[in-house]
């Protein structure tokens, strides 16, 4: 079984999209560098949508839709995981599933371009260079979300047909905010926020899945947290939804994204009930 890393690789991944190579300009002092090029292919989606709930009688039809999992959601057979990327030779996960209660929910950006022709292909790039390339066995978010405002699942979670979650309603470790994996929903917007502003629709898709998230875990999106490591037994204070940055030292997930947090913690917390 992988333990998790103490610190992030230094990687990226770079779409380069009707190319036919490419050159790295590095700085003086760069000794090693390791590329890896993979090819996402195409796909035709066999089962592209979670099924949507109807409406309970005591809604409100102008109400957003908070349920879990959010109508619409684009599941992994969906945007074309093929799935024996996180087997080993022998057919086991090389990641085994470890679940944990939830104890926050946390905004990341992929740094690929906003303007992107095909999502669903980066989406599978993502899943390539974290599967394979850094050796996590899986895609390490648990949602990304793309400019159109469409959700797609990340980590597999089994097969009892709730994203991110097994029966137990705990969410499935994911590799995204080393140190602080356990019990944290990984949500990525795909782009670079550092950029640009992350698009309305986007926006939107994000505030109504962290409501139906914090509903479903009853975690308040304008509270703060101890957060206690179940592997380690550490705990650290930070936000029940916080970006990338509040954990630990990086840009993500934008300086655009962690500007707009506060209203988004605002928006979704009138969702939660």
């Amino acid at each position: 079984m992988r333990t998790l890393s103490t610190a992030p690789p230094h990687r990226a991944l770079v779409l380069a999209r009707g190319s036919f190579g490419y050159q790295l300009d590095v700085d003086d002092g760069v000794k090693i560098i390791n590329t890896i090029a993979f090819d996402a292919g195409q796909f035709e989606p066999t089962q592209p949508t979670a099924p949507t709930k109807p409406p309970t009688t005591s809604a409100s039809p102008s109400a957003p839709d908070t349920s879990f999992p959010p109508p619409g959601l684009i599941l992994r057979a969906g945007w074309g995981a093929d799935e024996t990327k996180r087997l080993t030779a022998g057919g086991q996960e090389s990641s085994p599933t470890r679940f944990s209660p939830v104890q926050a929910i946390t905004v990341h950006h992929t740094a690929t371009s906003l303007d992107d022709p095909d999502p669903a292909a980066t989406v599978r790039a993502i899943y390539e260079q974290h599967a394979v390339s850094n050796d996590w066995g899986d895609i390490g978010y648990h949602f990304l979300i793309d400019r159109q405002g469409a959700i797609y699942e990340g980590r597999f979670s089994g097969t009892d047909g709730v994203p991110a979650h097994n029966t137990n309603n705990e969410v499935v470790t994911g590799f995204h905010t080393f140190g602080f994996n356990s019990g944290n929903i990984g949500i990525a917007l795909l782009g670079d926020f550092n950029k640009e502003k992350p698009p309305p629709r986007m926006r939107e898709s994000l505030v109504r899945l962290i409501a139906s998230l914090a509903t479903r875990h009853k975690l308040d999106p304008m509270g703060n947290i101890t957060y206690l490591s179940p592997t380690s037994g550490k705990s650290t204070n930070g936000p029940a939804l916080g970006g990338h940055r509040d954990w630990t030292s990086t840009e993500c997930p934008g300086s655009n994204t962690y500007a707009e947090l506060s209203t988004v913690r605002e928006q979704a917390a009138q969702l939660f009930r």
